[in-house]
């Protein structure tokens, strides 16, 4: 439920935080859009220092063609015969349905409308965040948000990159905030989280703790029909009409795709610099990736707290939203028990928009909890590190003689920042659920 802040969302806005704001805005989107030009990845195979829309080529633009064409994008055949790095990781395909519109156009076309798109959906971000905490006819707020998020290293690296983390991101503010009162819409922005496993297995446990369980079921029903229908389709093709060949040979390619992808350095947990989740510093610092089932064991043992002091809250009838402890425990639960990438770091923006709200009107919104100075800055300063952290980037890692335990720190705070704040949020939040008993 939105934090109550009449003072802030009935003030009109102020002119010159618009103008701070737009010019901010314009500035990120332009250095976004002058890098995607000069460091534009030719569709095919990968080079660091060409990564211009490389997500969008080999993430969403070819595997759509090939699988509205009943081919199987999880293929070595496809990575063959198509102008991409490698074929994509088991990722549901009802998200490359929802780009259907872009990958029927001429590749230019398509990078530009995304492009836009991409701008749309991430205000829309900003917008959903300043509502759900208190700002939402705050158009300087808006503004000001929106560009901050271009800057922060997780905006920026997925416009630049045109990967599709800001509709999941979007999609999973929605089903939050719609699950009590609008379940069935809930229903559907879940079918988008569900695109990836690693949002929607944490959020879907998350949510059940949360009692958002009528939301769930219609969620869960409706991903697993369209997962279905889409892996059908391309099963009946790959099996020449034959469903059971189909599904088995899919089966062999979701197998062979994965390990592809555990072997590029970006993607595992030992040599990844742009992992958050608590398993990759784990792995980082032991030198070794014990494989899938541990990312499991590790997610279900970071999710037993928060789940429960989410049911403790559901018991007593607390729920301050995405933007109070509520949506810090959600959000940071997430990012920490399974694998996500720097880019998913925009999860954390509702909370801390909260937060910041709640530090500058004194600690003293209705429906917000009294955390106190030090504690909001403490998070602020823990969530937030992600979203601005370049030091953990190829460019920097790259450009200097670092000795290997530098880099490893280095490529671990981000992860330690969430770990810590997540302790944390779990603290307050089970105290202040004990308080109100």
């Amino acid at each position: 439920m939105p934090v109550n802040q009449p003072e802030a969302s009935d003030r009109s806005a102020d002119r010159r935080l618009v103008w701070i704001g737009a010019l901010a805005l314009m500035l990120g989107l332009s250095v976004t859009v002058y890098r995607i030009v000069t460091d534009y990845q030719t569709p095919g195979p990968f080079t660091p220092d060409r990564q211009g829309l490389c997500d969008f080529h080999n993430g969403i633009y070819y595997p759509a063609r090939a699988t509205m064409a009943g081919e199987s994008p999880y293929s070595e055949a496809y990575a063959a015969k198509n102008p991409v790095a490698r074929q994509i990781p088991f990722f549901s395909p009802v998200i490359l349905w929802l780009h259907a519109p872009f990958a029927i156009l001429p590749l230019r076309v398509a990078e530009v409308l995304h492009t836009v798109w991409q701008i749309a959906v991430l205000i829309g971000i900003a917008i959903v965040s300043c509502r759900a905490a208190g700002w939402g006819r705050r158009f300087d707020v808006v503004l000001l948000v929106s560009a901050a998020i271009v800057w922060t290293r997780a905006g920026h690296v997925t416009l630049f990159n045109g990967y599709f983390t800001f509709e999941l991101v979007l999609a999973t503010f929605l089903a939050l905030r719609w699950a009590d009162q609008k379940p069935w819409a809930a229903g559907w922005m879940l079918v988008i989280v569900s695109a990836k496993p690693t949002y929607i297995l944490p959020l879907g446990f998350l949510m059940l703790a949360r009692g958002n369980g009528r939301a769930i079921v219609i969620g869960a029903v409706f991903s697993v029909i369209a997962a279905a229908a889409s892996l059908g389709w391309i099963a009946y093709h790959e099996g020449n009409g034959d469903l059971s060949t189909g599904f088995g040979l899919l089966a062999d390619q979701v197998v062979q795709t994965q390990e592809v992808h555990r072997a590029m350095e970006d993607e595992s947990p030992v040599h990844s610099w742009t992992r958050l989740d608590l398993f990759a510093i784990i792995a980082k610092w032991a030198g070794r990736d014990p494989g899938d089932l541990p990312h499991l064991f590790v997610m279900f043992a970071v999710l037993v707290m928060p789940m429960w002091v989410l049911w403790c809250r559901r018991q007593r009838s607390i729920d301050d939203g995405i933007t109070g402890l509520t949506g810090g425990l959600v959000m940071t639960t997430m990012l920490v028990s399974l694998y996500h990438q720097s880019y998913d770091a925009l999860l954390v923006v509702p909370p801390i928009l909260g937060l910041i709200g709640g530090l500058a009107a004194g600690d003293k919104l209705k429906d917000q909890p009294t955390l106190g100075r030090p504690i909001r800055i403490a998070l602020i300063v823990l969530m937030g590190w992600p979203l601005v952290n370049y030091l953990s980037t190829r460019m920097f890692l790259l450009r200097w003689d670092l000795s290997e335990t530098t880099t490893k720190i280095l490529a671990s705070l981000n992860g330690i920042s969430l770990a810590f704040a997540l302790v944390v949020l779990t603290y307050v939040a089970y105290r202040e659920t004990i308080r109100r008993r």
